[in-house]
């Protein structure tokens, strides 16, 4: 179909518009009396006047149809980021207002996984400790594609968590995608339970000692309001075997109340110690919190080690930040999340949330912990917290005893890990299968009686033998091969392990064997065999 003439006088100025644009300087000397408006400051109002004309411009000129609410979620969510980005904006439209209160109100739980949104689908950060979902195979940078069998459409951390919440201890059936290490993907389908890392019936699910005289204590959650209670039982009872030295571990706590973190420092710091202090724009964001009721005593100097790695984030990141100030622990690992900042809900009158950063936490020092986001691309802020080990250029301070140490990218080490490989193909394909699992729960029907206590397993593990003669015939049963050499032999048998202790004991069994297997937590019992020469006062 031959399209119809157009008019001479259009036709004129659509050529001449083309003309000019192609020349380049003539239009530029039509705007040079202009130039001098932009070196100055321009005020908010000329600002939302270009907004305004640009918006009107492309709804009435733009070559095809576009919608005016999408242009303008997205020119807001393109300012707050621009702002940090942490702050964020869920639009009315893409939220029940009602579902939200419900899960402020506690009658609707979020599924215990946090998201990532920085490469524009959600990736898992980390699965909480202590919950059902641990235990199901759900790795870091696993993309989530489906949720209940549809895809998923949220923005945000919190959006996404909404969509996902639901009645307590009811289950979302999650569709993953894994890129494994030779470059292969996977799909898997998980059903994980609603449920809240708080929930667990204790935050401190390892409490053991080994034999040189090492105590040994996991935190999973500062959620839990009981969490510094639980602490204060589980330093009696190491206290009551003799220990010389303590190993805690606060590796992959996501954090919680900020307030548990001044009661948890009072087991090992004075009464009045400042344990973190808090800074915003406005004098009701400026605060301190300190140890009021310490537990503290001669009797507690033996040295400590806390364990942390890039799961150790807010008040988990504080209690760490603060030993480390005040000298009373030697800081181990890798460097902690680096998220300590201040947020603040505002509901927008059309039922939309604007959920907005309004200040910053302070390690006792004064140090902020935050990773700095200024002038920084969201992928790129992400991308650099993962890579960057390097404490050039970030901020310092001094610790009582006169130590540099430095925050900017979360808690940096005093003991310094390296980082860990992720694991092999082949193993990662097992455990997608759940042929640990499967194992597991056959070796327990069948062998478990003979050990009645978790204390009798732990204190002289099984050598698995003939359990690996059989885990490799439940593995070529299902088209899966284990590596023949001493390496992954080593592996598979430490997996092994873990889950039939997991299948036995339930967490207290997974953390306790899994601690005493993991070369980490032996580097932490090293370096406290150094802590007088790393916590030394420095002239």
């Amino acid at each position: 179909m031959t399209p119809p003439p157009m008019p001479r006088l259009r036709a004129a100025t659509i050529a001449a518009t083309c003309a000019a644009l192609l020349a380049g300087p003539p239009l530029a000397a039509q705007q040079a009396d202009t130039a001098t408006k932009v070196l100055r400051k321009r005020t908010a109002y000329e600002d939302l006047q270009m907004f305004s004309q640009v918006l009107n411009q492309i709804r009435v000129n733009h070559l095809d149809t576009v919608d005016s609410h999408e242009l303008l979620m997205a020119a807001i969510q393109g300012m707050v980021r621009r702002a940090d980005p942490h702050s964020y904006v869920i639009s009315a439209v893409r939220m029940s207002p009602e579902k939200q209160r419900q899960l402020e109100d506690g009658k609707l739980v979020a599924i215990p996984i946090q998201w990532d949104f920085s490469l524009g689908a959600p990736r898992v950060v980390s699965v909480s400790p202590g919950t059902r979902a641990a235990a199901l195979d759900i790795l870091p940078g696993d993309e989530l594609v489906l949720a209940d069998g549809k895809p998923i459409v949220a923005e945000s951390e919190f959006e996404l968590e909404v969509t996902l919440a639901g009645p307590k201890a009811t289950s979302a059936r999650l569709t993953l995608e894994r890129l494994r290490s030779d470059g292969s993907f996977s799909r898997l389908d998980r059903e994980v339970r609603r449920e809240r890392s708080g929930d667990a019936p204790t935050a401190v699910p390892a409490v053991t000692t080994f034999g040189d005289g090492t105590g040994y204590i996991r935190i999973t959650t500062f959620s839990n309001d009981k969490v510094a209670d639980d602490l204060h039982k589980a330093l009696e009872t190491v206290e009551g075997m003799k220990i010389q030295r303590l190993v805690l571990d606060l590796r992959d706590n996501g954090g919680g109340l900020v307030r548990e973190a001044a009661r948890i420092a009072g087991e090992f710091l004075p009464r009045g110690s400042l344990v973190y202090s808090s800074w915003g724009r406005k004098q009701e964001f400026i605060d301190t919190g300190r140890v009021e009721r310490s537990f503290w005593r001669g009797a507690r100097n033996y040295p400590v080690a806390v364990l942390i790695n890039a799961g150790t984030a807010s008040a988990s990141e504080l209690v760490a930040g603060a030993l480390q100030d005040h000298d009373r622990a030697v800081i181990v690992g890798r460097p902690s999340f680096g998220k300590s900042l201040m947020m603040q809900s505002f509901p927008m009158t059309d039922g939309s949330v604007f959920v907005l950063v309004i200040g910053k936490v302070l390690t006792p020092c004064g140090r902020a912990v935050q990773r700095e986001y200024q002038g920084l691309r969201t992928q790129d802020y992400y991308r650099r917290a993962r890579a960057d080990r390097d404490t050039a250029g970030r901020p310092s301070c001094r610790t009582d005893n006169g130590r540099t140490v430095y925050g900017g990218g979360g808690v940096v080490p005093d003991v310094l890990l390296a980082d860990r490989m992720g694991p092999p193909a082949w193993l990662v394909r097992l455990a997608e299968d759940d042929l640990f699992g499967r194992f597991a729960a056959g070796w327990v029907t069948d062998q478990g009686a003979a050990y009645t206590t978790l204390d009798e397993f732990d204190a002289k593990l099984p050598p698995f033998d003939d359990a690996m003669v059989a885990f490799r015939a439940l593995a070529a049963k299902a088209g899966r091969d284990v590596p023949p050499d001493s390496a992954a032999v080593a592996r598979v048998r430490r997996n092994l392990l873990v889950a039939v202790a997991a299948a036995k004991w339930g967490d207290a069994g997974r953390y306790r064997v899994s601690a005493r297997l993991d070369p980490e937590v032996q580097a932490a019992i090293a370096a406290l065999g150094r802590a007088g020469e790393i916590l030394a006062p420095k002239k």
